[in-house]
């Protein structure tokens, strides 16, 4: 009797131990995957990159990185320091030195990139029934119009033109407007633009929505939607054709406006929790563990600031 209860549980455990080699090869294949994914996005974006420099004269390159290493007008830097523009591209040299050459770190880094744009754009997908098809699309065009608007921005820090910066963004979301309207139709873009209008009012929201829910008040997507609109329609900028701003201080928003209208979908706690709690502006507010991760690598290697403040 003893004999075949022993090649009972030597089956079983034979079998158990195939079900973990299949899960532990699944796994290992999804992440062999995911860090193609992002090696293809890494080189893409180095072409990218050269493709920029490329199409700047070469006397427009070469005066800004006089204007940066002469290091005479100084900029504001993070949390009101004041930094040189030779200490700005230094930083910004370091950064990319540090992208190109440590692989693991770059696909790091733009894999955080790439998060960051389903975190602020996650309510669209989900609000418009968008197919998966339709969000990496859409993802994927996000993505490189961030990567667009960084170099722009990187390259002022260098000591760039304004007006080459405002070209390059107007360039890049100019490109972003006409793959929307291709990928999703224009029913769908006319609805992405407004959501790109309200998309402050959109992060406030999220902040609002995940302290409610340590509250136990959970905020639904319906109740979101109409309280980032309710946010926007009470907004001074918004009623003017342009972009809310949630800014700390000022006259742009009427707060009582928006009380009123959420009277109407919040519930009375839900209501008296949003009078009465501050609620930081925007999604940045928190050092996600990826960045902190990043910068702890970037420090080590003997960089001087963060990417937070590139």
């Amino acid at each position: 009797m003893r004999a075949p209860i022993n090649i009972l549980l030597t089956v079983t455990v034979v079998m158990a131990l195939v079900a973990t080699a299949v899960g532990l090869m699944q796994r290992f294949a999804a992440e062999e995957t995911n860090k193609k994914a992002l090696a293809a996005v890494l080189e893409k974006n180095v072409e990218l990159k050269a493709q920029i420099n490329s199409s700047k004269p070469a006397s427009q390159q070469t005066d800004a990185m006089a204007n940066a290493l002469k290091g005479t007008g100084r900029a504001k830097g993070p949390r009101g320091i004041s930094e040189t523009h030779a200490y700005q591209q230094e930083k910004r040299k370091a950064l990319e030195e540090h992208i190109l050459n440590d692989r693991e770190f770059g696909l790091k880094y733009y894999a955080a990139l790439r998060s960051d744009v389903d975190r602020h754009y996650g309510p669209f997908y989900r609000l418009q029934h968008l197919t998966k098809e339709q969000t990496g699309a859409l993802a994927e065009a996000l993505f490189q119009r961030r990567l667009r608007h960084d170099k722009a921005a990187s390259d002022n820090q260098a000591g760039g033109s304004v007006d080459d910066v405002r070209i390059a963004k107007a360039d890049a979301d100019a490109e972003l407007a006409a793959a929307v309207q291709e990928m999703l139709g224009a029913d769908l873009y006319e609805k992405f633009s407004l959501y790109e209008r309200q998309r402050p009012a959109w992060d406030y929201v999220g902040n609002f929505g995940g302290m409610l829910s340590l509250a136990d008040m959970p905020l639904s997507l319906a109740q979101a939607s109409l309280l980032a609109g309710a946010i926007a329609n009470a907004n001074t900028l918004f009623q003017n054709g342009d972009t809310v701003r949630m800014a700390a201080t000022g006259t742009d928003q009427d707060w009582d406006a928006v009380y009123d209208a959420a009277m109407g979908f919040l519930t009375p706690e839900q209501l008296n929790f949003f009078k009465n709690t501050s609620i930081p502006p925007g999604n940045d507010n928190v050092t996600p563990p990826q960045e902190m991760e990043m910068n702890n690598a970037l420090k080590k290697s003997g960089f001087k600031g963060t990417l937070r403040s590139n």
